[in-house]
């Protein structure tokens, strides 16, 4: 993006703030937001407050209160977020992909802070760790809720001060990831802004059996890696509720095994037992570095869930091309599904990997010095909605840049100038006070900043 082009896209930016400004505190609030906004968008290195502020003028003190103490709807910010993916990239076929991202922090105050294993990290180590939901169709993905996971040892008598300063109530319950998660899911379901039918993850998420009830109860399929020990059965388990032999009392009605009934098996040694013939090359998608491809195979089973038959699925078996570590997915898709269909959605965890990197890199979604848990939601709140603005802009671009490169544009990507560097004064025009709304509103001098 050059200095043109950030130029061109200030009133699209406006607009797109009005939709989120009833969820702010007055008029003080929506300016606040609007230039936040703006600051978690422009070139800049690290975009913490004091550099946002910097870059879009104000008191530091007033944008910390905007973020740390301001009572603003942050939840109502995400529903009017899910309903713009959903306009933009909502498709009958959409899949919600659940994951994980771990944020490193040197002290002990930060709400949920502490040594926590981090994938993201590759190790424990002392982080805050997110839980996040993302939306993903054939038109593009982006992040579309979140929630921060605060660890057991925080909701002990001995962690009372803590829970103090990082202003986290007493009357919050502890929650897993897999509960935060499903909360994500149900809340999105309930909204139905995102239109969507799969819900994926990795094993994570896919090995919780009431997950993967959870979506089945929503009336949508799931397709979720798996880890290797997870049990399945070939053939149907025969289990049987057991016959009254006499004597008193009510007969017992849940079934048992029978001396027939197969034993269960691991899906790695499913694994072990396929023909090589029963792999099938597909390409799952163009990646940055070319064409992702990998070899698949699938067969009917029937889950085991809590030690008992659950309902028949999919088993689905992916490794590289020539062989290599196997990945499993359960999916509870209908025996009609293609495989193609199943393998598109199981690999599409990379698009929230690709999500999170991009939104730390691009918009600050791990620059914030926040200890506060309101803090902390409001940061990232405003991040995801920094993220799907410019998505929806590169979606934009990407579409007139395929037109102009079929038309036989110069200008075309890879054929004309380079971009100019983005300048200093450029930097103040996209951060200058949105425009008031017509028939009135507000607009106040850069210093008048507050929660």
């Amino acid at each position: 993006m050059n200095a043109d082009d950030l130029e061109a896209l200030i009133p699209e930016l406006e607009q797109f703030h009005q939709r989120f400004g009833r969820f702010f505190c007055r008029s003080e609030g929506r300016t606040a937001s609007h230039r936040y906004l703006q600051g978690l968008l422009l070139p800049i290195e690290r975009k913490n407050v004091e550099n946002v502020v910097e870059q879009v003028g104000g008191s530091v003190r007033r944008f910390q209160e905007f973020l740390s103490d301001s009572p603003w709807d942050d939840a109502g910010c995400i529903e009017e977020l899910q309903r713009f993916v959903g306009e933009h990239l909502g498709s009958p076929a959409g899949v919600l992909v659940l994951d994980d991202t771990g944020f490193a922090k040197r002290g002990t105050r930060s709400a949920g802070v502490g040594r926590q294993y981090s994938g993201t990290l590759g190790r424990t180590d002392n982080c805050q760790v997110g839980v996040f939901l993302a939306y993903a169709s054939t038109k593009g993905h982006t992040l579309v809720d979140r929630r921060l996971y605060l660890m057991q040892e925080w909701f002990g008598a001995e962690a009372a001060e803590r829970r103090r300063r990082a202003h986290v109530s007493d009357d919050l319950p502890f929650r897993t990831k897999l509960d935060l998660g499903a909360a994500m899911l149900r809340q999105a379901h309930a909204a139905g802004h995102l239109p969507f039918q799969w819900v994926t993850g990795d094993a994570a998420y896919g090995d919780s059996q009431d997950l993967r009830t959870l979506v089945s109860e929503l009336g949508r399929w799931y397709c979720f890696e798996v880890s290797s020990n997870s049990d399945v059965w070939l053939t149907d388990p025969a289990w049987e509720a057991p016959a009254r032999t006499g004597g008193m009392g009510r007969p017992r009605t849940r079934p048992r095994p029978t001396a027939a009934s197969p034993q269960s098996v691991t899906v790695a040694q499913v694994a072990g037992t396929l023909d090589p013939a029963t792999w099938i090359r597909h390409r799952v998608t163009e990646g940055a570095k070319g064409p992702r491809e990998y070899e698949f195979a699938r067969l009917r089973v029937v889950e085991k869930r809590h030690g008992e038959p659950g309902p028949a699925s999919w088993l689905m078996l992916r490794r590289p091309v020539g062989g290599g570590e196997v990945k499993y997915y359960l999916a509870n898709a209908p025996e009609t599904m293609t495989l193609a269909d199943m393998a598109w959605t199981g690999c599409l965890r990379w698009t929230i990997e690709e999500d999170f990197e991009l939104a730390k890199g691009e918009v600050g979604l791990a620059h914030y010095e926040v200890t506060k848990l309101r803090g902390w939601y409001h940061h990232i709140t405003l991040s995801l909605l920094a993220l799907a603005f410019m998505k929806g802009v590169q979606r934009r671009w990407g579409k007139k840049i395929r037109r102009s490169q079929r038309a036989g544009d110069p200008a075309a990507p890879g054929r004309g100038p380079a971009p100019r560097p983005l300048g200093r004064p450029h930097c103040a025009r996209l951060a200058a006070p949105p425009a008031p709304p017509q028939g009135g509103g507000y607009r106040l001098p850069p210093p008048a900043l507050a929660a």
